[in-house]
Protein backbone atom coordinates (compact mmCIF):
# COMPACT_ATOMS: atom_id res chain seq x y z
CA UNK A 1 0.00 0.00 0.00
CA UNK A 2 1.24 3.41 -0.46
CA UNK A 3 0.50 6.45 2.02
CA UNK A 4 0.88 9.41 1.33
CA UNK A 5 0.24 13.12 3.05
CA UNK A 6 -1.34 15.80 1.13
CA UNK A 7 -2.89 19.32 0.74
CA UNK A 8 -6.15 20.36 0.42
CA UNK A 9 -7.29 23.62 0.60
CA UNK A 10 -4.19 24.12 2.66
CA UNK A 11 -5.25 21.40 4.98
CA UNK A 12 -2.67 18.37 5.85
CA UNK A 13 -3.89 14.97 5.66
CA UNK A 14 -3.25 11.31 5.12
CA UNK A 15 -4.68 8.98 2.81
CA UNK A 16 -4.56 5.77 1.24
CA UNK A 17 -2.96 6.07 -2.60
CA UNK A 18 -5.22 3.64 -4.56
CA UNK A 19 -4.73 1.56 -8.19
CA UNK A 20 -6.51 3.87 -10.19
CA UNK A 21 -4.64 6.86 -8.84
CA UNK A 22 -7.24 8.40 -6.60
CA UNK A 23 -6.66 9.13 -2.83
CA UNK A 24 -8.96 7.67 -0.22
CA UNK A 25 -8.87 9.79 3.16
CA UNK A 26 -7.55 8.13 6.60
CA UNK A 27 -8.62 9.98 9.60
CA UNK A 28 -6.64 11.57 12.18
CA UNK A 29 -2.90 11.70 12.80
CA UNK A 30 -0.13 9.37 11.81
CA UNK A 31 -0.18 8.36 15.89
CA UNK A 32 -3.60 7.74 16.00
CA UNK A 33 -3.63 5.04 13.17
CA UNK A 34 -0.64 3.68 12.51
CA UNK A 35 -0.15 1.47 15.41
CA UNK A 36 -3.13 -0.12 14.90
CA UNK A 37 -2.26 -0.48 11.49
CA UNK A 38 0.93 -2.11 11.75
CA UNK A 39 -0.17 -4.08 14.89
CA UNK A 40 -2.84 -5.43 12.49
CA UNK A 41 -0.39 -6.64 10.23
CA UNK A 42 -1.44 -3.97 7.98
CA UNK A 43 -4.99 -4.38 7.37
CA UNK A 44 -6.63 -2.07 10.20
CA UNK A 45 -6.30 1.04 8.07
CA UNK A 46 -9.52 3.62 8.89
CA UNK A 47 -10.26 5.50 5.80
CA UNK A 48 -12.98 7.36 4.97
CA UNK A 49 -15.60 8.06 2.71
CA UNK A 50 -14.67 9.47 -1.01
CA UNK A 51 -12.07 10.28 -3.03
CA UNK A 52 -9.72 13.07 -4.50
CA UNK A 53 -7.52 12.51 -8.00
CA UNK A 54 -3.53 12.18 -6.96
CA UNK A 55 -3.25 15.21 -9.76
CA UNK A 56 -5.46 17.36 -8.38
CA UNK A 57 -4.03 17.37 -5.24
CA UNK A 58 -0.51 18.97 -4.02
CA UNK A 59 1.90 15.98 -2.49
CA UNK A 60 3.41 16.38 0.92
CA UNK A 61 6.30 15.31 2.83
CA UNK A 62 4.77 12.12 4.59
CA UNK A 63 6.16 13.34 7.58
CA UNK A 64 4.18 15.19 10.09
CA UNK A 65 5.83 18.67 12.12
CA UNK A 66 6.06 16.75 14.93
CA UNK A 67 8.30 14.14 13.54
CA UNK A 68 12.37 13.16 14.45
CA UNK A 69 14.55 13.25 11.82
CA UNK A 70 17.39 10.59 12.49
CA UNK A 71 20.68 9.22 9.94
CA UNK A 72 23.47 7.36 10.15
CA UNK A 73 26.53 7.90 7.86
CA UNK A 74 29.31 6.01 6.47
CA UNK A 75 26.97 3.18 5.64
CA UNK A 76 27.99 2.69 1.99
CA UNK A 77 32.14 1.51 1.55
CA UNK A 78 31.84 2.51 -2.10
CA UNK A 79 31.62 5.61 -1.19
CA UNK A 80 34.19 5.55 1.61
CA UNK A 81 36.51 3.91 -0.57
CA UNK A 82 36.00 7.02 -3.00
CA UNK A 83 36.82 9.79 0.00
CA UNK A 84 40.08 7.71 0.52
CA UNK A 85 39.07 5.38 3.97
CA UNK A 86 41.24 2.30 3.62
CA UNK A 87 39.53 0.88 6.82
CA UNK A 88 36.01 -0.32 7.75
CA UNK A 89 34.25 1.87 10.52
CA UNK A 90 33.64 -0.04 13.78
CA UNK A 91 30.66 1.81 14.61
CA UNK A 92 27.51 3.62 13.14
CA UNK A 93 27.91 7.51 12.98
CA UNK A 94 24.25 9.48 13.70
CA UNK A 95 22.54 12.64 13.83
CA UNK A 96 19.36 14.53 14.13
CA UNK A 97 18.02 16.75 11.29
CA UNK A 98 15.17 19.25 12.30
CA UNK A 99 11.27 18.99 10.93
CA UNK A 100 12.31 22.77 8.80
CA UNK A 101 14.69 21.29 7.06
CA UNK A 102 12.33 18.58 5.52
CA UNK A 103 10.32 19.61 2.06
CA UNK A 104 8.04 17.17 -0.11
CA UNK A 105 7.73 16.19 -3.35
CA UNK A 106 8.81 19.02 -6.49
CA UNK A 107 9.47 21.30 -3.18
CA UNK A 108 12.70 23.61 -4.13
CA UNK A 109 15.46 22.96 -2.23
CA UNK A 110 17.02 25.82 -0.60
CA UNK A 111 20.69 26.76 -1.61
CA UNK A 112 22.03 28.33 1.53
CA UNK A 113 23.90 31.14 1.01
CA UNK A 114 26.57 29.47 3.90
CA UNK A 115 27.88 26.64 1.24
CA UNK A 116 28.63 26.45 -2.50
CA UNK A 117 29.18 22.97 -2.08
CA UNK A 118 25.36 21.57 -1.82
CA UNK A 119 25.50 17.98 -2.48
CA UNK A 120 22.42 15.08 -3.00
CA UNK A 121 22.45 11.81 -1.51
CA UNK A 122 19.67 9.28 -2.53
CA UNK A 123 18.94 7.60 0.84
CA UNK A 124 16.33 4.83 1.35
CA UNK A 125 14.46 5.97 4.73
CA UNK A 126 12.39 4.06 7.07
CA UNK A 127 9.03 5.24 8.77
CA UNK A 128 8.58 3.95 12.34
CA UNK A 129 4.92 2.73 12.71
CA UNK A 130 4.36 2.37 16.56
CA UNK A 131 5.90 3.12 19.56
CA UNK A 132 9.89 1.84 19.96
CA UNK A 133 11.60 2.45 23.54
CA UNK A 134 14.94 1.36 25.21
CA UNK A 135 12.83 -1.40 26.65
CA UNK A 136 11.74 -2.59 23.23
CA UNK A 137 13.04 -6.07 21.98
CA UNK A 138 13.02 -6.07 18.61
CA UNK A 139 12.32 -2.48 16.87
CA UNK A 140 11.91 -3.90 13.29
CA UNK A 141 8.13 -5.00 13.88
CA UNK A 142 7.61 -1.60 14.29
CA UNK A 143 8.12 0.11 11.43
CA UNK A 144 5.28 1.53 8.63
CA UNK A 145 7.21 0.95 5.57
CA UNK A 146 9.47 2.96 3.44
CA UNK A 147 10.00 6.35 1.55
CA UNK A 148 12.71 8.06 -0.38
CA UNK A 149 15.03 10.46 1.65
CA UNK A 150 17.29 13.58 -0.18
CA UNK A 151 19.40 14.28 2.50
CA UNK A 152 20.98 17.29 1.12
CA UNK A 153 24.22 18.51 2.88
CA UNK A 154 26.68 21.55 2.82
CA UNK A 155 29.93 19.89 2.36
CA UNK A 156 32.34 22.60 3.51
CA UNK A 157 31.66 22.13 7.23
CA UNK A 158 32.46 18.31 7.21
CA UNK A 159 35.63 18.64 8.47
CA UNK A 160 37.30 21.69 10.74
CA UNK A 161 39.65 22.00 13.33
CA UNK A 162 37.16 20.54 15.90
CA UNK A 163 35.88 18.18 13.70
CA UNK A 164 32.57 18.13 11.94
CA UNK A 165 29.65 20.48 11.88
CA UNK A 166 26.84 18.72 11.60
CA UNK A 167 24.22 21.57 11.86
CA UNK A 168 25.57 23.38 9.30
CA UNK A 169 26.16 20.56 7.04
CA UNK A 170 22.83 18.57 7.47
CA UNK A 171 20.31 20.75 9.34
CA UNK A 172 19.63 23.75 6.66
CA UNK A 173 16.01 25.22 6.30
CA UNK A 174 13.68 23.06 3.73
CA UNK A 175 17.07 21.42 2.26
CA UNK A 176 15.74 17.74 2.42
CA UNK A 177 13.27 16.10 0.54
CA UNK A 178 11.01 13.05 1.38
CA UNK A 179 8.34 11.03 -0.52
CA UNK A 180 6.65 10.62 -2.86
CA UNK A 181 4.88 8.43 -0.21
CA UNK A 182 5.63 5.87 2.14
CA UNK A 183 5.06 2.31 0.73
CA UNK A 184 3.87 -0.22 3.32
CA UNK A 185 6.41 -2.86 4.77
CA UNK A 186 4.42 -5.82 3.86
CA UNK A 187 5.22 -4.55 0.22
CA UNK A 188 9.12 -5.23 0.47
CA UNK A 189 10.82 -8.64 1.98
CA UNK A 190 12.02 -8.56 5.20
CA UNK A 191 13.75 -5.54 6.66
CA UNK A 192 17.39 -8.19 7.16
CA UNK A 193 17.01 -9.28 3.26
CA UNK A 194 16.21 -5.71 1.54
CA UNK A 195 18.06 -5.32 -1.66
CA UNK A 196 16.61 -2.49 -3.58
CA UNK A 197 17.93 -0.38 -6.48
CA UNK A 198 18.65 3.71 -5.83
CA UNK A 199 19.14 5.83 -7.91
CA UNK A 200 20.19 9.64 -7.95
CA UNK A 201 19.93 11.80 -11.07
CA UNK A 202 21.06 15.46 -11.47
CA UNK A 203 19.48 16.63 -14.60
CA UNK A 204 18.94 13.21 -16.24
CA UNK A 205 22.14 12.07 -15.75
CA UNK A 206 23.05 8.73 -13.51
CA UNK A 207 25.37 10.15 -10.57
CA UNK A 208 24.33 7.23 -8.13
CA UNK A 209 23.17 3.48 -8.58
CA UNK A 210 23.23 0.49 -6.05
CA UNK A 211 21.29 -1.50 -3.81
CA UNK A 212 20.03 -1.52 -0.40
CA UNK A 213 22.36 -5.41 0.33
CA UNK A 214 25.77 -2.92 0.61
CA UNK A 215 24.89 -1.22 3.12
CA UNK A 216 27.42 -2.04 6.14
CA UNK A 217 24.79 -1.91 8.74
CA UNK A 218 21.13 -2.59 7.43
CA UNK A 219 18.30 -1.57 8.63
CA UNK A 220 17.47 -3.82 11.70
CA UNK A 221 20.69 -2.82 12.55
CA UNK A 222 20.24 0.68 11.96
CA UNK A 223 17.23 0.54 14.39
CA UNK A 224 18.85 -1.21 16.91
CA UNK A 225 21.42 1.37 17.22
CA UNK A 226 19.19 4.23 17.98
CA UNK A 227 16.49 1.61 20.28
CA UNK A 228 18.58 2.35 23.58
CA UNK A 229 19.61 5.97 23.02
CA UNK A 230 16.14 7.50 21.94
CA UNK A 231 12.47 6.51 22.13
CA UNK A 232 10.90 6.86 18.72
CA UNK A 233 7.06 7.51 18.04
CA UNK A 234 5.05 7.02 14.86
CA UNK A 235 5.68 9.19 12.32
CA UNK A 236 9.26 9.39 13.41
CA UNK A 237 11.71 8.48 10.44
CA UNK A 238 15.48 7.02 9.98
CA UNK A 239 18.00 8.03 6.83
CA UNK A 240 20.13 5.01 6.20
CA UNK A 241 22.93 6.53 4.53
CA UNK A 242 24.23 6.98 1.18
CA UNK A 243 26.39 5.40 -1.48
CA UNK A 244 29.49 6.71 -3.67
CA UNK A 245 28.78 9.17 -6.44
CA UNK A 246 28.04 12.58 -4.17
CA UNK A 247 29.34 15.49 -5.59
CA UNK A 248 31.56 15.46 -2.50
CA UNK A 249 34.05 12.86 -4.62
CA UNK A 250 34.51 14.77 -7.45
CA UNK A 251 33.51 18.36 -7.00
CA UNK A 252 30.30 18.15 -8.98
CA UNK A 253 28.38 20.10 -6.83
CA UNK A 254 24.17 20.93 -6.96
CA UNK A 255 24.01 24.55 -9.00
CA UNK A 256 20.55 26.56 -9.23
CA UNK A 257 17.97 24.88 -11.16
CA UNK A 258 19.09 21.61 -11.38
CA UNK A 259 16.92 18.75 -11.29
CA UNK A 260 17.49 16.28 -8.52
CA UNK A 261 16.14 12.70 -8.99
CA UNK A 262 15.85 10.08 -6.54
CA UNK A 263 14.38 6.84 -6.69
CA UNK A 264 13.94 3.80 -5.22
CA UNK A 265 12.96 0.46 -6.66
CA UNK A 266 9.48 -0.26 -5.16
CA UNK A 267 8.78 3.22 -3.92
CA UNK A 268 9.20 5.53 -6.58
CA UNK A 269 10.75 8.99 -7.48
CA UNK A 270 11.19 11.93 -5.81
CA UNK A 271 11.95 15.21 -7.96
CA UNK A 272 13.31 18.22 -6.64
CA UNK A 273 15.44 21.82 -8.23
CA UNK A 274 17.36 23.66 -6.55
CA UNK A 275 17.06 27.17 -5.72
CA UNK A 276 18.78 30.50 -6.40
CA UNK A 277 21.94 30.45 -4.29
CA UNK A 278 21.21 32.64 -1.02
CA UNK A 279 17.45 32.95 -1.47
CA UNK A 280 15.60 32.68 1.75
CA UNK A 281 12.16 31.50 0.64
Amino acid sequence: MKIVRYAVGGVPRWGLLEDDDRIRPIRGAIGEWAPDFVASGFRNLPTGAGTVALRGVRLLAPIEPTAKILGVGANYWSHLERLGRTERPTHLASYLKPVTAVIGPDDVIRNPAITRELDYEVELTAVIGSPVSPLTNDPVPALLGYTVGNDVSAREFRKGDKGPDLLSMKANDRSTPFGPWIVTADEFPPAEKLDLRIVCRVNGEVRQEDTTRRMLWGVPEILGFFRPRISLVPGDVVLTGTTCGVGLEDGRFLRAGDLVETEIEGIGVLRNTVGEHGVLG
